[in-house]
């Protein structure tokens, strides 16, 4: 729900921001603002590829006190975990790669959200699924810029539009399932 804040107001901000430049600036952010991956710069791209891949290994690195933090603090503090300089180290990595992402693709909703839940429901619920998140995450990407490129082709609807389409229907379904027993 916090994220859901946080984005309104930053949307609301972009749209300011927007209604306050001329015509041309406006529609040429515009691919931007729902999350395009058409017609991106090489050189972002590259930069996105390489910080990607480092994020990734500081992820996997924080994997084993992933897994702990599923439990309640004082077990994963017995554990041998940090329970607190994890969880701001989880975060600090969370938002640089979010705004990575963000930066050369635009906010493209709910990718963090149905990637981590393929890849839970398809592995053991022993371990957090860091990797198989990743790949199903990057697939869901791919699905949705295709499915984006060729459904109504001539007309390409940008991949933002079509994770907003499959990933609230989605979110809804995982808010009203029933809640799991957790570790």
């Amino acid at each position: 729900v916090a994220g859901i804040g946080v984005g309104a107001v930053f949307g609301a901000v972009t749209q300011l921001m927007l209604a306050r430049v001329a015509i041309d600036t406006a529609n040429a952010a515009y691919p931007w603002t729902v999350g395009s991956l058409n017609a991106r710069p090489a050189s972002a791209v590259k930069l996105l590829g390489i910080g990607l891949a480092l994020g990734l290994v500081a992820a996997l690195a924080l994997a084993r006190s992933l897994t702990l933090l599923r439990f309640k603090d004082a077990i994963a503090s017995g554990l041998g975990t940090a329970v607190k300089a994890r969880r701001l180290q989880v975060l600090l990595l969370s938002v640089v790669l979010t705004a990575l992402a963000v930066a050369v693709a635009g906010p493209v909703g709910l990718v963090a959200l149905i990637g981590p839940e393929i890849a839970r429901s398809l592995s053991s619920a022993r371990h957090v699924p860091i990797l198989a998140a990743t790949l199903a995450g990057a697939l869901v990407m791919v699905l949705a810029d295709l499915a984006g490129r060729t459904l109504f082709a001539p007309i390409e609807i940008p991949v933002g539009i079509v994770t907003a389409v499959v990933g609230g229907p989605w979110l809804l379904w995982i808010l009203m399932r029933p809640q799991r027993s957790r570790p």
